[in-house]
């Protein structure tokens, strides 16, 4: 009887202690095959299952063998990580960086962050890989949370089937978004600036541009933009462009609520005025 009430007292201590034990969260890669033949383009994606944690910031680094397979492409379009620090980017050989963050957070099993098209070279096995893997809570404190890193291996054989094409079609305009303008005494010595961010659900962001006053030009820009136009007297369009070159274009109204003319606006009505001018004066020219 006493050894039945020890089993117990140990099966008990163990029940209450489980709820205490904090489960990693994983990063992991996923693909339709693991086998594939030379010279062939592949897709390969990064998810995130928390294990119930809240996470607002991811960043890490992919490792993969160059000797076996070289980088095409990077797809963020639908990430969870809906606003970039770094955007994916290979910086170094058999490296490829990130960091994003989502506001608010997320959670769940399968969390969608990127995807890489590699294209094979020759025959070999290898592996994909994480290194440096960061995950913050949404607490309001940037807790880190352990994160479990599962490799991804491959094998690059000449008898591999071919898989389909990978070309992706994208006939979609980036999500709307809304610009501000803001100034900070810390940022640009407190003049204005722009800031602006959105997303493309199809082959993702490629940049944005800028443009200020009705005859002003399109240049590339990044968020936060310095104004050219202190005045606040013009307004301003922000072109959004994806990977497919589809565009979004949203307009902020001039906010200083006067009128207020650029040097084109004033070429432009001085040619109107002169071309009235014209056709009224031209018939008394032909008549003399």
């Amino acid at each position: 009887m006493k050894i039945n009430i020890k089993i117990f007292l140990v099966i008990v201590s163990l029940l209450w202690l489980m709820p205490a034990v904090s489960l990693a969260a994983e990063i992991f890669f996923n693909s339709d095959k693991s086998i594939f033949p030379e010279r062939e383009s592949f897709l390969v994606e990064v998810f995130m299952d928390t294990e119930g944690a809240q996470i607002n910031v991811v960043e890490g680094t992919i490792i993969f063998p160059e000797e076996l397979l070289e980088l095409k492409e990077l797809r963020e379009g639908n990430s969870t990580l809906n606003f970039w620090l770094d955007k994916p980017e290979s910086t170094e050989a058999g490296h490829i960086s990130f960091s994003g963050m989502t506001p608010g957070g997320f959670s769940g099993t399968d969390r969608f962050l990127l995807g890489i098209v590699f294209e094979t070279k020759g025959s070999g096995a290898g592996s994909l890989g994480f290194s440096g893997t960061q995950a913050l809570r949404n607490d309001g404190l940037g807790t880190k949370t352990d994160i479990n890193e599962i490799s991804f291996d491959f094998t690059v054989s000449p008898s591999a089937e071919s898989a389909a094409d990978l070309a992706l079609l994208d006939t979609n305009s980036p999500e709307s978004f809304t610009p501000f303008v803001a100034s900070d005494p810390s940022l640009f010595e407190g003049r204005y600036f722009v800031v602006f961010s959105t997303v493309d659900k199809g082959v993702g962001m490629d940049h944005y541009e800028v443009r200020e006053g009705l005859f002003g030009g399109y240049v590339v820009a990044e968020s936060p933009y310095l104004l050219k136009d202190q005045s606040l007297g013009k307004s301003i369009y922000i072109k959004a462009l994806d990977k497919s070159g589809n565009e979004r274009i949203v307009k902020i109204e001039a906010q200083n609520g006067g009128f207020r003319l650029d040097r084109w606006g004033i070429i432009v009505i001085l040619l109107v005025v002169f071309g009235f001018f014209l056709q009224k004066k031209w018939p008394k020219f032909i008549q003399k």
